[in-house]
């Protein structure tokens, strides 16, 4: 009875061990479906070209207060890079030669997105935007050598 008891148990505690390993991811969030908004962590590869360049209008637009006129030209910008940016995203470089020159394309895209966007923003707006663009690039740089900002106090 005991050797019975041992046995069983030790069954389904395996039969635990082998489910939990199993265990299907769980989907995102109903909020975050309702929303239109990717599941935190999912990244841009759940946007659409339109998406993104729908949502880089309406930042700008908070960030810098463009008027409507510019809202209307600079979405066309944006969706552009998005568009181009995408489908360079899904080329997988096979050498590391080849990882440089895809890298190098991102950048020319954004170089010429940049140049539009100068056309179309005041000379204000335009100097707003370069240093939000510059204080996001420093952050980035900063997370990928480890460095950790500390807020100095007043």
């Amino acid at each position: 009875m005991k050797k019975m008891l041992l046995l069983l148990t030790a069954a389904t505690l395996s039969f635990a061990t082998a489910q939990a390993q199993t265990a299907s991811p769980t989907p995102a969030p109903a909020a975050a479906k309702a929303s239109g908004r990717p599941a935190k962590g999912s990244g841009r590869a759940e946007r659409s070209p339109e998406q993104r360049a729908d949502l880089q209008t309406q930042r700008l637009s908070k960030q810098l207060a463009l008027s409507p006129d510019q809202q209307a030209r600079v979405r066309p910008i944006f969706l552009a890079q998005a568009t181009e940016m995408e489908a360079l995203r899904g080329q997988r470089p096979s050498a590391p030669g080849d990882r440089q020159a895809l890298g190098q394309k991102m950048k020319a895209i954004q170089t010429r997105t940049d140049e539009q966007l100068k056309s179309v923003l005041s000379a204000g707006q335009y100097t707003q935007y370069r240093q939000q663009l510059d204080r996001r690039h420093d952050k980035r740089q900063d997370a990928r050598t480890g460095k950790v900002k500390m807020k100095t106090r007043a």
